[in-house]
């Protein structure tokens, strides 16, 4: 076991980190009430902007309290955790202390019950493209569970580069070759043979109709409007909205019928 002073030592450092953090791109920990999400959203924060994989429940409960100013305890904490459902955290053991691990399922938790449960906005800022990249991968493709939908009309390099960030079991990308250049497409194609060597589980097809224009991905239950290509996010300012299928129902099932209707119909591949 750590000892307390050990433990005092090591939140001491990791409250100042947390106090300094900016946390653009992820949910306002203001969203959440429930020990359940708060834990959840202080692990997403410290592994997705301070680095740190994995964290205790005194350490996560003494970020609560003493930099959002919520009152909690670690028991709570670690009640909260041991009645969640599905695969949200993964638990470590290292010399007899239980740390805590944020993964795509919690993430996914947390993007649906923001602002009452159903939607999450991410601004992009100008010319922060490697920064916009970072968050679509591993803030938001990251988080979606079950066989992945996306609707890109544009494709590059950088479009692959994404999809190899994100941890996701199945992908269906439909996009439309003839938006590129021959020059483009002939390069994007032999990039794609070799991408797809490494990941199988990603499938791209061709849709050449005129009627793709808004970008977009579905999951079994979330659905992200794109303002950019995938490609060009973070070239200029944007935004990706972030909703589940309870919040509108109608969009999400037409999104869903439209999707499978082009996977079927005018396509060539799959790539």
């Amino acid at each position: 076991m750590v000892s307390k002073k050990k433990k005092n030592k090591t939140s001491t450092d990791l409250l100042e980190r947390f106090r300094d953090v900016k946390t653009d791109g992820l949910p306002e920990f203001g969203n959440y009430g429930k020990p359940l999400e708060m834990g959840l959203w202080v692990l997403w924060v410290a592994k997705e902007k301070l680095d740190l994989r994995m964290l205790t429940a005194y350490e996560i409960a003494d970020v609560i309290v003493n930099v959002k100013e919520n009152s909690i305890d670690a028991r709570a904490i670690v009640n909260a955790f041991n009645r969640a459902k599905g695969k949200k955290i993964h638990i470590h053991d290292v010399g007899g202390e239980t740390y805590y691990e944020i993964m795509g399922p919690g993430k996914e938790h947390l993007i649906k019950k923001t602002s009452g449960g159903s939607i999450a906005v991410y601004y992009f800022e100008a010319e922060k493209r490697y920064h916009s990249k970072n968050v679509l991968a591993n803030n938001i493709l990251t988080g979606l569970t079950g066989e992945i939908k996306i609707v890109d009309p544009y494709c590059s390099d950088r479009t692959l580069d994404i999809l190899s960030k994100a941890r996701v079991k199945k992908v269906k990308f439909l996009t439309r070759l003839e938006n590129l250049s021959e020059r483009n497409k002939n390069h994007f194609l032999r990039e794609l043979r070799d991408f797809k060597a490494e990941h199988a589980n990603v499938e791209f097809k061709n849709y050449s109709n005129t009627d793709i224009h808004d970008g977009y991905i579905i999951s079994p239950d979330v659905v992200v409007i794109l303002g950019h290509s995938m490609k060009d996010l973070g070239a200029k300012e944007s935004f990706a909205v972030v909703f589940d299928k309870q919040t509108s129902r109608n969009v999400f099932e037409a999104l869903v019928e439209n999707f499978n209707r082009r996977w079927k119909s005018d396509v060539t591949g799959p790539y």
